[in-house]
């Protein structure tokens, strides 16, 4: 990563911005129904918080890669750590925060107006919007591509640490994020599914 501020550092702010997006929705929503006493104050003691603030206000030019990572490292632990703490007190609120973070890909997709021509196309758009560590870790594997079908695979996982740590579920982690695609996709041209061999497919509808 270079080591001047550039695009592919506002690239991956905006991905980090995404999830901690998905962290307040999950935080408004048990402030809405009560599930956790305290849970936002809970969860910024535990996990820190990212600033409101634009990305060049911020960060460390002496050390961007390192700043980057540490805001990785924020999101995903709020996120894993509202969903779970909200899960371990009430179980039956999964339905809640599932159809939240679908709402969230709905409004993403509304705000952003986009217009796919291609499987590619949203393949690179999803690729642009949900975090996958850093540009470095090359977690997405393209196994197929057409106009209307792209096939990829995960060649790690660079999220369950962030979920073991608060003794919860991975798989909780990429139901929510296939929701959110689900929402994301819902009036376009295009579907998200995920086949038994573990591969992800966007076809066109």
């Amino acid at each position: 990563m270079s080591a001047f501020l550039g695009p592919i550092h506002y690239w991956l702010y905006n991905k980090i911005t995404l999830q901690d997006n998905m962290a307040e929705a999950i935080l408004e929503l048990n402030e809405n129904n009560n599930y956790v006493k305290g849970l936002r104050q809970e969860t910024d003691a535990e996990c820190d918080v990212i600033e409101k603030k634009p990305l060049e206000e911020m960060i460390d030019e002496t050390n961007i890669h390192g700043w980057l990572q540490h805001k990785v490292n924020i999101v995903e632990r709020r996120l894993a750590f509202a969903v779970t703490k909200i899960l371990q007190a009430d179980a039956t609120a999964y339905e809640k925060i599932e159809r939240v973070i679908y709402n969230l890909g709905i409004q993403m997709y509304d705000e952003s107006k986009d217009s796919f021509e291609s499987a590619e196309q949203v393949y690179q758009k999803l690729n642009d919007m949900l975090l996958d560590g850093m540009p470095c870790d090359h977690v997405n594997e393209m196994v197929s591509a057409s106009s209307d079908e792209v096939v990829y695979q995960r060649t790690m996982c660079i999220h369950e640490t962030y979920w073991s740590e608060v003794n919860g579920s991975i798989e909780i982690y990429y139901a929510l994020r296939s929701q959110f695609i689900a929402g994301y996709l819902k009036d376009s041209s295009f579907s998200f599914t995920a086949d038994a061999d573990g591969n992800y497919h966007i076809y066109r509808k």
